[in-house]
């Protein structure tokens, strides 16, 4: 990827993820820690962020291609294929799953990690088409 582009989407994604924080630092603090346990799910409403994660999350260009995995079905073989970019803190993904017909999906997602209460959590961050932000929290072993 060309240095220029490669900034622009950096940049792109450092703002749209430090309004995300904002909101995830928010929705943290006002968690019981007990709740927090095993892994939660907190959706938010903010339809406010549509249009700034179809353009800097959705369609921006990733850089690094992780992972191309075959596999097969008996109705013949998928692929998966993953592109992220990493910036700071905070890692984008995006999920291609093409099946043997032709039907495509594609998932893009925010990882993060946060230290709570001495665990550690994982976080994946998304955003659906009613305009609810999803933080999945899962506890790492």
């Amino acid at each position: 990827m060309e240095e220029g582009l490669r900034k622009e989407v950096e940049n792109n994604f450092r703002e749209v993820y430090g309004y995300i924080k904002t909101i995830l630092d928010e929705e943290l603090s006002s968690l019981e820690p007990e709740r927090i346990e095993d892994g939660v799910k907190i959706v938010v409403e903010q339809e406010d962020l549509y249009e700034d994660w179809i353009d800097k999350i959705d369609s921006a260009p990733l850089p690094e291609l992780e992972k191309i995995e075959q596999i097969p079905h008996n109705d013949g073989i998928h692929l998966k294929i993953l592109y992220s970019l990493t910036v700071d803190e905070a890692k984008q993904e995006r999920k291609i799953k093409i099946k043997s017909n032709g039907k495509i999906d594609v998932y893009n997602y925010i990882i993060t990690r946060r230290d709570i209460n001495g665990n550690r959590f994982r976080i994946k961050i998304e955003y659906d088409t009613y305009g609810n932000l999803i933080f999945t929290l899962e506890k790492e072993s």
